[in-house]
């Protein structure tokens, strides 16, 4: 029989990095571009789970309210922070899994969304895109992918009905 999960526990795996994934979560990129869309408290979420991966690229569990009192907020404002990085693409969550896959990676601001950030958003944005030389992240990640099969289903479902 199996053991069951804590509830309060997130299992932090390892994903591989999509193909327009470009800025390491704790690059400045982040901060500075996306913390527009995504507000102070995922933004800092999403430097801390790119850490965190970083560290221990074979994934992790994190107790939920140790992780929220780490960021300064209730456990319920993680676990919106947590489906706000979902919503932008950042990391893929499955709340029901309890299931956070981070590949350390995201993409540039684009399309749309690009157009409706500040003028200052935007002139950091082609700024750094101008001196960024970085190659696009390849990362292989065997039993990652597995794992979040059933969330990535259902998160392109979730993402087309939340498009902007």
């Amino acid at each position: 029989m199996e053991e069951a999960s804590d509830p309060s526990t997130l299992h932090v795996v390892p994903l591989s990095a999509q193909a327009d994934d470009r800025w390491r979560l704790s690059d400045p990129y982040i901060e500075c571009v996306w913390s527009e869309y995504l507000g102070p408290t995922a933004t800092l979420l999403a430097r801390r789970l790119g850490r965190m991966i970083e560290e221990r690229p074979a994934g992790l569990d994190v107790d939920a309210g140790d992780l929220a009192t780490s960021l300064g907020v209730q456990p319920n404002i993680a676990i919106k922070a947590l489906d706000r990085l979902n919503r932008f693409e950042v990391v893929h969550f499955a709340p029901e899994q309890l299931i956070v896959g981070v590949s350390g990676f995201a993409p540039s601001v684009q399309g749309a969304r690009l157009l409706r950030l500040s003028e200052a958003g935007r002139a950091v944005h082609e700024r750094l895109l101008e001196e960024s030389e970085a190659p696009r992240p390849v990362r292989a990640v065997s039993g990652a992918q597995a794992a979040v099969s059933r969330l990535s289903v259902s998160r392109a479902a979730s993402v087309q009905r939340r498009a902007l």
